[in-house]
């Protein structure tokens, strides 16, 4: 990787580890977890630095999979430039689903079903579809373990721990996660800079 690449990379995960930890900022308020020792805001003080290394753990693995000669599955767009535009709607829908799982999590086999039809629903309608399932479903099986280790370890508890101490809708929030993690790498990681433009 070139100190460029590493450069946008960082730049990658320090967005997305301030806005998950907003996010999960959003799950203490709602009671949707808790953490035993509670540093600020309810939340234990290795929140933020977790969600920084997984990021950058998220996008060095993006980077790999969507440069790998082996992977015999398209995926131009998803390995393509990116625009503004569409890094802010996915970025604008993964946080109305963060939020939606922290206030609407009330009725848990609902919110799963929701989480899982609207994740169909803007996948059929995307680009690169098999290449986007594929990160889709690495994002939530990593998601969920990851969370469901650190309620093995007593980190962290979840008011409704159905799989492996986390709720089953978490899988869909990591799902639509998978669409603001390729916007991500499309606008902050493989847009060419002015000078490489030129």
């Amino acid at each position: 990787m070139t100190s460029r690449l590493m450069a946008r990379v960082g730049l990658l995960a320090l967005l997305g580890a301030l806005v998950a930890t907003f996010c999960d900022a959003i799950h203490v308020h709602t009671k949707t977890l808790s953490y035993p020792d509670p540093l600020w805001f309810g939340q234990a003080w290795w929140v933020f630095p977790l969600f920084l290394v997984a990021f950058a753990l998220l996008a060095v693995t993006y980077h790999v999979l969507v440069a790998a000669p082996w992977l015999k599955l398209p995926r131009q767009y998803s390995a393509s430039s990116g625009e503004l535009v569409p890094f802010v709607e996915a970025l604008v829908v993964f946080v109305l689903v963060y939020v939606l799982s922290g206030f609407g999590n009330h009725d848990p086999l609902f919110l799963g079903i929701f989480f899982l039809v609207t994740f169909v629903l803007r996948w059929l309608a995307g680009p690169d579809r098999s290449f986007l399932l594929l990160v889709a479903l690495l994002l939530a099986v990593a998601g969920i373990l990851v969370e469901g280790t650190l309620h093995q370890f007593g980190l962290v508890s979840y008011r409704e721990p159905e799989i492996y101490g986390v709720p089953w809708w978490l899988g869909g929030v990591y799902l639509h996660g998978a669409f603001l993690l390729r916007e991500g790498m499309r606008f902050l990681v493989l847009r060419p800079s002015p000078s490489e433009q030129s």
